[in-house]
């Protein structure tokens, strides 16, 4: 699998799982938030998505979707106490910004067929 790819599964693919399942618009479920927590903080295999990010994203060469992609990572990792506190709002945006991250990789996977 290509690094474009791994990407788009090993970090696009789960730190937006749970976040595709949140009602656009609507309050966020706070029995949802652990599951979140999970997705963004928990990288299967272990680590944190962010961390697989970077990883990957070093075989890559420099571009706007991942400095975009990044920028998203980071600002989720900043909002992981409010989102283990279930903070409605911090939940909805760290959904918001995984569902980005989602769509930036799979740009970029796409680009890389």
């Amino acid at each position: 699998m290509s690094a474009r790819a791994s990407l788009a599964h090993d970090v696009g693919k789960y730190v937006a799982r749970i976040a595709r399942n949140v009602p656009a618009g609507g309050p966020f479920p706070s029995a949802l938030a652990p599951l979140l927590a999970k997705d963004l903080y928990e990288a299967p295999g272990g680590g944190r998505p962010s961390a697989r990010f970077e990883a990957l994203a070093a075989a890559l060469p420099a571009s706007d979707a991942l400095d975009e992609a990044r920028a998203h990572l980071a600002a989720i990792d900043a909002l992981e106490g409010a989102v283990r506190e279930a903070d409605p709002a911090a939940c909805v945006e760290a959904c918001r910004r995984a569902l980005e991250v989602e769509r930036l990789l799979r740009g970029l996977a796409g680009e890389g067929a």
